[in-house]
Parts: C-alpha cells; structure tokens; sequence
C-alpha cells in the first residue's frame, strides 16, 4: 500500500505540475517538470529497495565458490570437501555450494594462495606451513618435528581453544585469508629406497628428499642426512635413478604416488602431524553474512568426524597395500628420534615456546 500510494502521489504531481507550468525553452524542461520526475524516481527507487529486500529476506544470496584442491578426487582429504559441499548445500537449501577443482587445476600452492588473497579463487584446502609463508608465522610451529605424540594429540589440540586461536590468526595476522578449521589425517613418515634404517644415526650421509623450509631442512640434517630440494613431479624417478635415498610422505601421498614401487621400507617415525587446513578468501567472506558464516563454519565442523573415520580406515588399506607389495613397514621408537632433533628446537622453540606449552598440556 505504500508503495502504491508513493506512485500516485508522484503522478498527481505530474499531471498538476505539467498543466500550470509553461516551458522554459526548445527543448527544455520545467523545473515543475523536473520536481515531479524525481519525485516518480524516489518512488520507483523505494519500490526496489522494498522489493530487494523482501527477496532476499524470502531467499537470501545465491553463491557458488570456486574452491581448489591440491590431491586427487580420491584423496581421503578431498572426499571430506567433499562431504562439507554436500552438508553446505543441503543445511542452505542449495544456496551455496562448492565448485571443486582437483588436482591443483587453479594452479600450484603458491598460485592458490595467491587467488585466495586477490580473491579470484574463493576457497582452498592447504597444509599450515604453506600460510606460514605468507604472514601467519605462529602457523610455523606444526613443521616441527615431534610436535605431537600421535594423531589423536594432534586432533585434540586442533580442536582446543588454544587451537581454534591458534588457526583464527589465519585471518588476524593479515593473510587476506580466513580458516574455518583443520582435517588431520595420518603423519608423514620417512621411506627409504635400498636401506633399512631404524635408528635415526641410519640415516648418516643419505640424501633426503624433503619438503621446502629452514625447519625440514634442519630436522634431516639433524639425523646426518642430506637434505635435498626435488619437484614433486620428479620425485618418483629421482628414488628410481639414485639421486635420492628416501624422502618422506603420510600414507596416503605414498601409496597414491605408488612409490610402494621404488622404496623397500616405510619406516613410522611420525615425525610431522601437521593440520590441512580448509580456508576461504576474505574477500570472499566479507560478502557474506554472520548468518551464512555460521552455516559453513558449522557444515564443516559436521564433516570432520566423517573425514576422521574416513581417513583412519583409509590408513588401514593403506598399510595393507604397501606390504603387499613388498615393502616393509618399519616401527621405530619415536622418543629416540625426537631426542636427535633436539637441535631444532634449541634454534625455533623459543619462537613458539607459548604454543608447544599448550600443545603439551593437551589432553586426548
């Protein structure tokens, strides 16, 4: 009724106006003219306004987000994105959901954080020491060697308050990056392509490859080792050839990579347990509100537990095909190997001395 009311008042104006005004010359406008277009504009524009606005109260917004993955379709990790899209689609009644691109299709990490921060990609899933490069320094500490005792420590401080404080520097450090949680899959363990090594003095003089950082270079090299820098994509021939000795993967990254071929023992040192972490352009995030924050904060908090059992009897096909296929799986006592990495934490712990503190303190 207002609006309509609105919209006749306007045209009153009008016809009233235009019968008593006279014009102001060729071509001209009356200004009687003018105050009675802008009075049917006015109208018009509060009809919108009402209008958009009851739409989107009936509605709300419609968002589809381009999110990248760096691990196969099949990865454990990518099929608990998997199921956060599907809670998220459903608990929104289909207003948002995840377009998901595989495989690094968006590109390599770099490139994806990068898309993250200019907002060109909306969402990603990325190991914590990759934002660590890219001002959340405190997210540094999970590359240390030994942080946790097992996985369930792991998961248990993820989801602590210390934890949760721990990953909301994502967004307050000034990343342009927001984290909504973590998926903790299983340790990444040392393998070996001819050498049985048990005792972290085995690894004496080898050549390792490793993943890039001060901290992996200074755990290898800790042991005795050589570290060595080897893209990814070459690693498998690189195990082949000789020009590395072993290198290091969770189970997952072993068996998918099939380096089960190349390495006869997979030794479970478990000496990185550090969280992948599900993140979204803050660009992105600011177009949303507190509401639909909410809802994918709590779709994802509802597909942990499916990804945690997921993965855990993943691991469990894992380890069967790795001995089926000859290599040997090596237990080891873990409190020898974090005694030789000592070191490592006499050059970064004081740097994190506050969070290793609430990481030890963490009941599981």
């Amino acid at each position: 009724m207002k609006k309509v009311m609105a919209l006749l008042l306007a045209g009153s104006m009008t016809a009233a106006l235009t019968a008593c005004g006279g014009n102001s010359g060729a071509g001209g406008t009356t200004e009687t003219t003018q105050a009675a277009a802008a009075a049917t504009t006015e109208a018009a524009k509060e009809e919108s306004k009402e209008t958009s606005a009851a739409e989107t109260a009936a509605s709300g917004e419609n968002y589809v987000f381009k999110f990248a993955l760096q691990n196969g379709e099949n990865h454990p990790l990518c099929q608990g994105v998997a199921k956060f899209g599907k809670i998220l689609e459903e608990k929104s009644d289909g207003r948002m959901k995840l377009e998901l691109y595989y495989g690094g299709a968006l590109g390599d990490k770099a490139t994806t954080v990068q898309g993250l921060q200019s907002g060109t990609i909306d969402g990603g899933m990325l190991m914590s020491g990759v934002i660590a490069d890219y001002g959340c320094e405190e997210l540094g500490v999970f590359t240390l060697p030994y942080l946790f005792d097992s996985v369930a420590h792991a998961r248990a401080f993820e989801k602590s308050d210390a934890g949760k404080a721990l990953l909301d520097k994502v967004q307050s450090s000034g990343t342009s990056v927001v984290c909504v949680g973590a998926y903790q899959e299983s340790a990444r363990n040392y393998f070996f392509t001819k050498k049985k090594v048990e005792h972290p003095s085995d690894m004496k003089n080898m050549q390792i490859r490793c993943q890039e950082g001060s901290v992996y270079y200074d755990a290898v090299e800790a042991m005795g080792a050589y570290a060595q820098s080897v893209a990814f994509s070459e690693l498998y021939s690189a195990l082949q050839s000789g020009v590395v000795d072993g290198a290091e993967q969770p189970l997952s990254g072993f068996v998918n990579n099939a380096f089960q071929e190349v390495a006869k023992y997979y030794v479970m040192d478990q000496h990185e347990i550090s969280p992948n972490l599900i993140l979204f352009s803050e660009a992105t995030w600011n177009q949303l509100s507190q509401e639909d924050r909410d809802l994918i904060e709590e779709s994802f908090q509802e597909s942990v537990p499916y990804f945690e059992e997921l993965s855990d009897s993943k691991d469990a096909e894992y380890l069967k095909t790795i001995e089926d296929a000859g290599t040997e799986i090596v237990q080891v006592d873990v409190s020898e190997w974090q005694d030789a990495c000592s070191s490592v934490y006499d050059k970064y712990g004081e740097k994190y001395a506050d969070i290793i503190s609430e990481v030890k303190n963490t009941s599981y």
